[in-house]
């Protein structure tokens, strides 16, 4: 009987103890929903890569929306370098004074900061997004393939490949991934 509850009792030791080390470990920030991350990249794109322009005709600007990988420092958004391409021509995006507001030709700029922490900055920070607005001296005629490339100052660029839509609407056409 002495042994029995002997047992018993280094079982429910036993029990406790593993019950004290199997807790949860720390979760780790999950990737955004909306592609894969290489390696060494530091933005991500969120939500639709979208363009305007002439119905049933062209596409003259390009917004998207871009955010910071998880567990990355923050990115001065002044030392961007965007490059647009297309099957033809390949151009270098400078951005437009002040980095913000509607960009002319061969331009880009910042339209908003969606959750922006803090004082308004050109800073990207954990889970603030960025959404900017290029504009491509060629506009994007329909079934038109094209890659832009975002890239930080430190870091791998940020590479989106997209094809313009079939038939041209004035605002947002989704401009699928390809």
């Amino acid at each position: 009987m002495k042994w029995q509850s002997l047992l018993i009792t280094g079982i429910l030791i036993a029990a406790v103890l593993a019950a004290g080390c199997t807790g949860e470990d720390t979760p780790v920030p999950a990737a955004p929903a909306t592609g894969i991350i290489e390696p060494g990249q530091v933005l991500y794109t969120t939500g639709d890569v979208t363009g305007n322009g002439i119905p049933r005709g062209t596409i003259d600007t390009i917004t998207l929306t871009v955010g910071l990988v998880p567990g990355e420092a923050s990115v001065n958004m002044e030392n961007l370098s965007i490059v647009y391409a297309d099957a033809v021509r390949s151009e270098t995006l400078v951005p437009v004074e002040g980095y913000r507001g509607e960009p002319p030709q061969s331009c880009w700029g910042i339209l908003e900061v969606k959750d922006e922490l803090g004082n308004s900055n050109n800073r990207l920070s954990y889970e603030e997004k960025f959404v900017i607005r290029i504009n491509p001296k060629a506009p994007l005629v329909p079934r038109q393939l094209i890659t832009i490339s975002v890239k930080p100052e430190d870091g791998k660029p940020l590479i989106i490949r997209r094809l313009s839509p079939a038939t041209i609407i004035k605002e947002n056409n989704i401009l699928t991934p390809v």
